[in-house]
């Protein structure tokens, strides 16, 4: 029993050193603070901030085509290579054509015998009707120089005709580009054999680029032709201005997301064909409680701003954030409306710090 109350003895008076030391610590930590912090303050409000829409996406060419021949045949020659610049009505591939020359001499040598024959046959017709004026030959005889003489206007057209389709096939020997642009692909070469409607090469035009984004249904609401955006290219480190200039009504039922595409000038060609892309579209506007960005104290990974309350004492409240606009973030939780807080709290300024608003 004597150790007993002598070890409890102890307790106490051990309990009560601690508590003495414990009270001197809280007042010589009281002690340092010399005076009131400097604070200038703010006072939380609600604002207009822009409903914005997030997407990711990737850059399209302007215009893709992928050339081919109406003829078989094998080829004579291809004069580019995959990154080569064209322009409208260059000579991409040629196919060997001497049977098309051929047929255009022959065709050539038609429309000259049947020039001659309609020039015969009209000579025959103007004869016979001055004997026909004189009375001098039959009705028969008349009627037989004015049938040649058509036949041989009918022959002369047909020999034209043929003359121009085969110098038009002619013609399809050689692949000329389509349009301006960049040829991306080469699918031949010199030496092979081609069937009709077999694409040769693939050319783009980056001249302009469309940017396609897929966007979720929730987000789609409000956004329309013409709705304001910006496109970051992230291997660029460039944002470009851009305007929506569609927005496709029919979703993937899949995914519930909807094509809307962008369009932007290119003329420098820094933009490429399958870049990642990312773009902020503009649907309206909301009103949130929002703070500055400044106002923010992050301890610990979590987020707070020093409230004033009425005895002029820095209070630290933390808050849950959403989306940051610019030099302000929203406020979704923690703090309410006319709530008086430290614009840009100094480093020595702690929880339950007295303060002088300026």
């Amino acid at each position: 029993m004597r150790h007993s109350v002598l070890f409890g003895s102890m307790g106490i008076v051990l309990a009560a050193a601690l508590a003495a030391c414990s009270g001197a610590g809280e007042r010589g930590a009281t002690a340092t603070v010399t005076g009131p912090v400097t604070v200038q303050t703010i006072v939380a409000a609600k604002q207009g901030l822009p409903r914005m829409t997030q997407a990711t996406g990737s850059i399209e060419p302007w215009a893709r085509v992928s050339p081919g021949t109406k003829l078989m045949g094998r080829l004579e020659d291809v004069r580019v290579r995959e990154g080569d610049r064209v322009r409208k009505g260059d000579v991409l591939a040629r196919l060997e054509d001497a049977d098309l020359r051929a047929s255009v001499e022959q065709a050539r040598a038609a429309v000259r015998m049947a020039e001659a024959n309609l020039e015969n046959a009209e000579a025959q017709h103007s004869r016979m009707a001055n004997l026909q004026k004189r009375g001098s030959v039959t009705e028969k005889s008349f009627e037989d120089a004015v049938a040649a003489f058509r036949v041989a206007e009918a022959g002369l057209e047909q020999a034209r005709a043929n003359r121009v389709a085969a110098e038009v096939a002619l013609s399809y020997a050689e692949l000329r580009a389509p349009m301006d642009g960049w040829v991306v692909r080469k699918m031949a070469e010199t030496g092979d054999m081609i069937t009709p409607g077999t694409p040769l090469l693939v050319i783009e035009d980056l001249s302009r680029v469309k940017v396609t984004f897929h966007v979720p249904e929730t987000d789609v609401v409000g956004l329309k032709e013409g709705s304001p955006a910006e496109v970051r290219v992230d291997v660029l480190a460039e944002v470009y201005e851009a305007a929506v200039d569609r927005v496709v009504p029919s979703g993937d039922p899949a995914s519930r997301t909807f094509r809307v595409q962008l369009i932007l000038d290119n003329a420098d060609g820094e933009l490429r064909s399958g870049m990642f892309a990312r773009a902020r579209f503009l649907r309206g506007e909301r009103q949130v409680l929002a703070i500055p960005v400044d106002a923010i104290v992050r301890r610990g990974g979590l987020d707070g701003v020093f409230v004033v309350e009425d005895d002029m004492r820095a209070r630290l409240r933390w808050l849950k954030l959403g989306r940051a606009e610019g030099e302000v973030v929203e406020v979704l939780s923690g703090l309410v409306a006319g709530t008086r807080l430290v614009a840009r709290p100094p480093a020595e300024l702690a929880d339950g710090m007295a303060v002088e608003a300026r």
